[in-house]
């Protein structure tokens, strides 16, 4: 007997849903940060076992849209929900539920009422002993079907039990992707994202929402340097400044960070060129979330 099926990872931003993902899959594919938010689209993660082949999807934080991005993001959260066939509910134990978790409670159960639900209760490294039961309660209560477990990506607590308990969970079915494919997203775009996790990591608040990466070259030349032009888009000059930031120390830290990090997941040395520019107000411009492939 063969387990697969689509695992759409849900939650509220900063909640820690890529670090699971990443968790899960024993290494990298999702960009991590401490910004809400960090997660723009879905991308899929591929485990495969012996007997099963889990597709975990991570999706953008389910939060009250503002801007055109966010309801991109948003739908494509949705369309996410609708066609899986386990729901992997991440929350925050160490806090107490809110209006934002609630919304994410009334938003699987809109989108796909039938979908199984596994709630991950996160960070649990860091819950206080006193709180464990009470905060455990609530949020059981937000969706009483759903299976839970505490669980730490961070340290590592209870994640290979939740693989088994998703893997009991799913249909039986096929492998849909070969046993040593980890992701369908491209190294193109892995670059790109591993890119603005940098910029994430050294920019100040307010910045990131407003900050996509553009790989306009990605030129593999046999026994040389793999060759990237990227260029960060930023929404006003005075983010553009802070970017480039002093005589460009600013966007040289950013590039040497991400550099490193795409030489550890290409396994060859890159020469990384980056630039900036001003696209005004881009995330209510949907001719040009379409151009960045959002």
């Amino acid at each position: 007997m063969h387990k697969s099926g689509v695992v759409a990872v849900v939650g509220c931003p900063n909640v820690g849903k890529s670090t699971l993902v990443n968790a899960f899959l024993g290494q990298k594919i999702a960009i991590v940060s401490s910004k809400p938010q960090t997660t723009r689209e879905a991308q899929r993660g591929i485990l495969t076992s012996e007997n099963a082949q889990i597709i975990f999807v991570d999706t953008p934080g389910i939060h009250r849209p503002h801007h055109a991005l966010d309801r991109t993001m948003l739908a494509t959260a949705r369309a996410v929900v609708q066609d899986a066939d386990l729901v992997l509910w991440i929350v925050d134990i160490s806090r107490k539920p809110g209006t934002a978790e609630r919304r994410v409670a009334q938003f699987i159960q809109q989108t796909n009422e039938s979908c199984k639900v596994f709630m991950a209760m996160n960070k649990s490294d860091i819950l206080k002993p006193e709180d464990v039961i009470s905060h455990s309660n609530m949020y059981r209560t937000l969706c009483s079907k759903a299976i839970w477990m505490l669980v730490s990506a961070k340290r590592g607590d209870n994640i290979e039990i939740v693989k088994n308990e998703i893997v009991d969970l799913l249909p039986d079915g096929p492998r849909y992707y070969e046993n040593d494919q980890i992701t369908d997203s491209t190294v193109r775009e892995l670059a790109g994202e591993l890119l603005r996790e940098s910029a994430l990591h050294y920019l100040r608040q307010e910045i990131p929402h407003g900050i996509a990466v553009i790989i306009e070259e990605f030129i593999e030349n046999e026994g040389e340097k793999i060759e990237i032009i990227a260029t960060l888009v930023v929404e006003n000059s005075r983010h553009k400044g802070v970017v480039i930031g002093k005589n460009g120390s600013m966007i040289k830290l950013i590039g040497i960070r991400a550099r490193r990090e795409i030489e550890k997941m290409l396994e060859s040395s890159v020469d990384l060129q980056t630039f900036v520019k001003v696209n005004t107000d881009w995330r209510n411009d949907n001719n040009q979330l379409k151009h960045m492939g959002y």
